[in-house]
């Protein structure tokens, strides 16, 4: 039954023993014995953990501060920022699970609880057959050799948290397979693929101890056949709690594993594409964002469009494509600009409520219009999915156009953390080189740009930025071989190319012609050799 409590009482030490069984949604929630059940699974929950979400229960839908919550969950002991939001982190993933509930977050007043009627929790969503060619991934129990106290407990709980943060990226449909179901009987049954959906990866590991340490090793296998596809180890000192960061770091791999070769499908089927496949094709070309590689990343979000006009990410890549070429191209073309953001508004208005969808446009915006709101967006997409590693680069992005380099330094730092695998990594070293260069560290500054030259020596603006660096370290042989490179890839005639992209980088007046007028200099000097 429904909990029925005086929400004036919340601010009371909440206890779990005689605190009775409650319901959110479809999902069964048991205090004195720290269980949540759901979608056929019985999730254990620590005792922290469930008094936050009986406290959040307990007021039905209003915001409980973050005073509040120590009051009642900590017993007024003074406690950090990050032990509310790891309870609050841990409710999210077993949320994503079960269903029933979701935790919002309001910015620098505390949270609340909304209960939906819905059971599936968001993580399995069902297929449109005209967009959603999205893989499905089953992450089976981990199997755990010896019988220490604790250590199967561990296990179960870390192989729930990796399908909670893998179930948050919207590209992947995700399966947790019943702890009941021996490993052996559901990878036959999955790699069948007779019925139910069509399982294409299954996520496995295993835990023994090693010595002084325990091994944990995880697996990507192919579902039709078996095969290990990757596999990737990791030596733990303590195994009481799955941290967050070993959820985020597992999670994470996975899903840049399934994802690259899903993108290799996507490149090698031209024909038949859904325009989820399309919108991937799109991406991947993005990737290596130059004159170039743009057309096609345009050209395959037109083509998700047309094969499906309400699919909000089409648009949103669509107009992340549209807003780069403009400013690759020097933001010469103002119709660029314009269907960019007639293509971000049609996105929100289809789904506001996708994380990809809100930092394609945000970063959409930054790159043509910039206005505030594209912060907003970029905000909430880290909200709504913490381990979605573009999130946090465009999150970080955004925050360099508005000239705050250590916020973006921080974010970029998070990105790492959540993508350890992610293959963009000469774009991070750009970025990097730009924060730096905005806080003054210049030699800092050159150590990354040199790194994303190495990374990639056809993205342009790599370039372009180490040409304006040596030049300001006084190294005029470095700032000259860098405009000869700049040369050779985009042409002798592109230094008025070269001019536009620095006004559309630099708004202030000053700035902006000193750059100028120094690489016209570089650029004639680079001409005589």
């Amino acid at each position: 039954m429904k909990m029925q409590m005086n929400a004036t009482a919340a601010a009371s030490p909440i206890d779990l023993a005689r605190t009775a069984p409650f319901v959110l949604g479809t999902t069964t929630v048991r205090p004195s014995s720290c269980e949540i059940s759901g979608t056929g699974q019985t999730i254990p929950m620590e005792p922290r953990v469930m008094q936050v979400l009986v406290l959040l229960a307990q007021r039905h839908g209003e915001t409980v501060t973050r005073d509040d919550m120590i009051a009642a969950c900590w017993r007024g002991v003074v406690v950090g920022e990050d032990a509310i939001q790891r309870c609050i982190g841990r409710l999210r993933k077993v949320a994503a699970i079960v269903g029933g509930f979701e935790i919002q977050t309001l910015s620098r007043v505390g949270y609340r609880l909304r209960e939906l009627s819905d059971a599936a929790g968001g993580s399995f969503i069902a297929a449109d057959s005209k967009r959603d060619a999205r893989p499905t991934i089953a992450v089976v129990d981990i199997e755990v050799f010896g019988a220490e106290p604790g250590l199967k407990t561990f296990a179960q709980i870390l192989a729930q948290d990796v399908s909670a943060a893998l179930s948050l990226n919207r590209d992947l449909h995700v399966l947790a397979v019943n702890a009941a179901v021996s490993r052996v009987a559901a990878t036959r049954e999955l790699s069948g693929g007779t019925e139910g959906p069509d399982v294409r990866y299954i996520a496995q590991g295993t835990l023994r101890r090693i010595a002084e340490h325990h091994r944990l090793t995880v697996q990507l296998l192919e579902a039709a056949n078996a095969r290990i596809l990757w596999t990737h180890r990791i030596d733990l000192v303590e195994v009481e709690s799955p941290s967050d960061d070993l959820v985020i770091d597992i999670a994470g791999r996975f899903s840049t594993e399934v994802m690259r070769r899903e993108a290799d499908r996507a490149l090698r089927n031209a024909s038949e594409l859904t325009a989820w496949e399309a919108v991937v094709r799109a991406n991947t070309a993005y990737q290596r964002i130059s004159q170039e590689s743009l057309p096609f990343a345009i050209a395959e979000s037109r083509r998700a469009v047309e094969l499906d006009p309400d699919y909000a990410a089409a648009h949103a890549a669509l107009a992340n494509g549209l807003a780069a070429s403009y400013e690759v191209g020097g933001a010469r073309d103002p119709a660029l600009a314009a269907e960019a953001q007639f293509h971000c508004d049609r996105a929100l208005t289809l789904d506001s409520n996708d994380p990809a969808v809100l930092t394609w446009v945000a970063n959409a915006l930054s790159m043509t219009t910039r206005p505030p709101k594209g912060l907003e967006l970029a905000v909430r997409a880290v909200e709504l999915a913490p381990t979605n590693p573009i999130a946090h680069l465009y999150l970080a992005r955004r925050y360099l156009y508005l000239g705050e380099a250590e916020m973006a330094l921080a974010c970029l730092a998070e990105h790492e953390r959540v993508a350890p695998l992610f293959p963009w990594q000469y774009f991070i070293a750009f970025n990097k080189s730009l924060a730096h260069f905005m806080a003054g560290r210049m030699d800092q500054a050159a150590i990354e740009i040199d790194k994303a030259a190495l990374l990639n020596p056809d993205y342009p603006y790599t370039w372009l930025a180490k040409t304006i660096l040596a030049t300001m370290l006084g190294q005029p042989e470095e700032a000259l071989g860098a405009t000869h490179r700049l040369r050779q890839l985009e042409g002798e005639n592109s230094l008025d190319l070269q001019i536009a992209r620095i006004a559309h980088s630099y708004p202030d007046g000053p700035v902006r012609s000193a750059l100028q007028a120094m690489i016209g200099d570089l650029w004639h000097r680079a001409a005589a050799r």
